[in-house]
């Protein structure tokens, strides 16, 4: 339990209040005693001189038995020194005996050995004369052991140093030994030699010789026996002359399991004690490996993609089969940590494969956006066209988009690099377009952004300059048909490829895609644009008719009008004969109606900007006409004054109409006026005072 600071102060002070009271009071009580206490001191310093000398005594004995303690505690120490050296001296004889002793136990084992040998030979021995030959060498390898042991224990001592060679000597021999009878026992299938072998090599720690006598004697005969099925079936035609690797690994690992499953079982077993071999990446994986690379050397050539992704997929199926094979953690990781296995999916140039890829992928699309008009759609290549795109680059960039998730092409290790190639040909389409519009309205083009296929663009960058109105209705359908395929279904299947990377790293990636995508989808604002820009310079050429009003009303003596110009109705036939194009009915709806209002709100402010300056010169011309007719008699000027309102009043009643029926027009393509602002305005110029624009359209429907 623990009290803070300022408690425990607290606490002390009103304790030390206390006793200081109670002090008081016990000095108060036996006050007179208390000031009488000095007086009945008497003779101290011979009371201190009497108690001293005992002490002193006593002091000096304890000093003497401490020396004497010590003495014999420095003497005891000695003797466990001597003790501990003597003891140290006769270990480093014992193990120099035992280990002259186990030298010799080797020696004479061997020379038996060889006297069997000499005796029975090294071939045609029957099962039994093998199986007692291997206990042999089983038991040979267990006092190899224990030398090996010794000598490492004092490698520091000289005599032990001279016994080295002969010690390596016969760890040479044994190797010798235990190689030929598991090699034996291997083609013999004796399972109890190949047992009391293996046994004998976890005895000396020398794995890697048993490793590679199992991959010679057992693993490369089956390995070379395949290669050499595949490459007869070859020559005789029942197989293609190709370097398929599916069907030579399937065979491969059927036979390796065939012959090597139960010595696989037995090496893995739990009880067994022989976990230390690693027959499957030191032996297996590493013969299929050579064996391979030196016989179909071209299977792992990225030079023909379509076979490279086949054989790697082959590959990496058969890696995860031997993994399969595995029955422990340890013999997992410790076929992963082989040479082997780093070898093996070294030879697969991966890096190459992709870089083969991309120049397939992307150059389609980098050579159509470099041309320098817009390019359609063949006939032939409608049939493989879902989306019903109608440009070259459109085409281009969806078969690029598939092709980057295609199972024939796409492969998980290169994941990152294919999401990148995604981002990069959303990013190539639209600066094109980008670039392309931005050119048309001589405006500086868009930057080159990061990342891109060639940011550098190539060619004439003016294919949007001659593009008519159809042209870029396809660009702006082909933009609309894109985006809604990759947020729906191209999206869904990359977030499928990309499922086994951490949650995180795929959002990125689809914040990433997020950005492309909505990049796309900015550039159909200004082909919009573009197409407005157009039809607007086509109905600004009727709508100039507006200026020979004046001129028929002051050069003829029409009455007053009742119905609009004959040049009102075909204001917006631009725009009417536009929509009704084979590329304008490929337009969305509300593409058709953003083009729409696009136009209205654009020839209404022009017509707008010329009805005004019609009235003001026609104001202008009053005014010149009021000075002339002040100057001239009054019958003359009476006259004038009366034909010239009727005129005014005859052209601001027509542009009325004229503006009225232009109106109408605009509710034939979905356009409401009373909605559209600049219609407003070009209203508010024209109508009188008693005319409202909501009442004037109500009344005409």
């Amino acid at each position: 339990m623990q009290v803070p600071l300022e408690t425990l102060s607290s606490q002390l002070q009103k304790y030390l209040t206390v006793l200081k009271g109670k002090l008081v009071e016990v000095i108060n009580e036996d006050y007179n005693d208390f000031v009488s206490l000095s007086t009945k001191l008497v003779n101290v310093d011979g009371a201190v001189t009497q108690m001293q000398m005992p002490l002193l005594t006593l002091k000096d004995k304890l000093i003497s038995a401490q020396a004497a303690v010590q003495s014999e505690l420095n003497a005891l120490n000695q003797g466990l020194q001597r003790r501990q050296q003597a003891a140290k001296v006769k270990a480093l004889l014992e193990l120099m005996q035992d280990t002259a002793h186990v030298m010799s136990k080797v020696e004479k084992l061997l020379a038996e050995v060889d006297a069997l040998i000499a005796q029975q030979g090294h071939d045609n021995l029957t099962r039994d004369a093998l199986d007692s030959r291997t206990r042999l060498y089983e038991r040979v390898a267990s006092e190899v052991s224990r030398l090996k042991y010794y000598l490492a224990k004092g490698d520091q001592l000289p005599i032990l140093q001279q016994l080295q060679p002969r010690a390596d000597s016969a760890v040479e021999r044994l190797s010798n030994l235990l190689s030929q009878a598991l090699d034996a026992a291997l083609r013999e299938g004796h399972q109890s030699a190949v047992l009391h072998c293996l046994q004998a090599y976890t005895a000396v720690g020398d794995t890697h010789s048993a490793e590679q006598v199992v991959r010679q004697a057992l693993v490369v005969p089956l390995v070379e026996s395949v290669i050499a099925e595949e490459q007869e079936g070859r020559a005789l035609g029942a197989a293609p002359a190709s370097d398929q690797l599916a069907p030579v690994l399937e065979t491969m690992l059927t036979r390796v399991q065939e012959g090597c499953g139960e010595l696989l079982q037995t090496t893995m077993a739990p009880q067994s004690g022989l976990q230390t071999f690693n027959l499957l990446g030191n032996s297996i994986l590493a013969a299929v490996d050579q064996q391979v690379a030196s016989s179909l050397p071209g299977a792992f050539s990225p030079g023909v993609p379509t076979s490279f992704i086949s054989n790697y997929r082959a590959a990496m199926q058969f890696l995860d089969q031997l993994e399969s094979m595995c029955t422990t953690k340890t013999a997992f990781q410790a076929l992963r940590d082989s040479p082997a296995y780093d070898s093996f999916l070294r030879r697969w140039k991966l890096s190459v494969y992709f870089s083969l890829r991309f120049q397939e992928i992307a150059g389609p699309l980098e050579a159509s956006v470099a041309l320098p008009s817009l390019t359609t759609v063949t006939q032939e290549q409608q049939s493989s066209n879902s989306l019903q795109l109608q440009l070259q680059p459109s085409l281009s960039l969806w078969h690029a988009l598939q092709r980057c998730t295609a199972d024939g092409v796409y492969l998980q290790p290169l994941a990152d690099k294919f999401a990148r190639l995604v981002l990069q040909l959303l990013a190539r389409y639209a600066f094109w377009v980008a670039e392309g519009i931005a050119s048309k309205s001589n405006g500086a083009p868009t930057p080159s952004q990061e990342g891109l296929v060639n940011p550098q663009a190539t060619g004439d960058r003016s294919w949007a300059g001659r593009a008519s109105p159809e042209q870029l209705a396809l660009v702006r359908a082909d933009l609309d048909s894109l985006a809604a395929w990759t947020q729906d279904q191209f999206w869904p299947e990359m977030r499928q490829r990309l499922s086994f990377l951490p949650t995180e790293v795929v959002e990125s990636i689809g914040s990433s895609f997020k950005e492309a995508q909505n990049s796309l989808t900015a550039q159909a604002g200004p082909v919009k644009n573009a197409i407005v820009s157009i039809l607007l310079d086509r109905c600004l050429t009727v709508l100039r008719q507006l200026r020979g009003i004046t001129a028929t009303y002051r050069m003829t003596a029409r009455p007053l009008p009742t119905r609009p110009s004959h040049y009102v109705g075909g204001v917006l036939q631009p725009l009417r004969a536009f929509l009704g194009t084979d590329a304008g009915k490929r337009l969305q709806p509300s593409a058709q109606q953003e083009v729409a209002e696009g136009v209205a709100a654009t020839v209404s402010q022009q017509y707008a900007s010329m009805v005004s300056e019609l009235l003001d010169m026609l104001q202008k011309t009053e005014q010149s006409l009021a000075r002339v007719r002040r100057n001239k008699p009054a019958d003359s000027a009476a006259a004038g004054d009366g034909s010239e309102l009727s005129n005014i009043q005859k052209i601001s009643l027509q542009l009325f109409l004229d503006v009225k029926e232009f109106g109408v027009q605009l509710q034939k393509h979905n356009v409401q006026p009373s909605s559209l602002t600049e219609y407003q305005d070009l209203w508010s110029i024209v109508a009188p005072e008693d005319k409202p624009l909501g009442e004037a359209f109500h009344e005409n429907k």
